[in-house]
């Protein structure tokens, strides 16, 4: 990983420690809550186009497995890229979604 990755990652790790120091003292809870932190693996994207449907992808999956499936490497069945059939299935259900919203069926 290079240098400048490497500091947006631990960026995003004080952020997420900053937040929580936060809503600790904001809500009055005396708790100490230790961030675990997971290095998912998840399919990449081919192109720079997909990657709304990847991030659509990858959350109904751990949506339908629960977060430990984010623990044993297995997101996207342990595949590098998610295949054409799975974008055209995310497609399909984000338009059924799309259409049932707007026309209330």
């Amino acid at each position: 990983m290079d240098d400048k990755r490497v500091g947006i990652y631990f960026d995003i790790i004080l952020i997420f420690y900053r937040a929580m120091v936060v809503y600790a003292s904001e809500s009055g809870a005396n708790i100490r809550v230790k961030l675990v932190w997971i290095n998912a693996r998840c399919p990449r994207q081919p192109g720079g186009t997909e990657c709304g449907y990847y991030v659509m992808k990858f959350m109904k999956e751990i949506a339908y497995e629960g977060v430990e499936i984010l623990d044993n490497d297995n997101v996207g069945k342990g595949v590098e890229e998610y295949s054409a059939a799975d974008m055209d299935g995310i497609r399909e259900d984000w338009l059924t979604y799309a259409v049932n919203s707007i026309f209330k069926l």
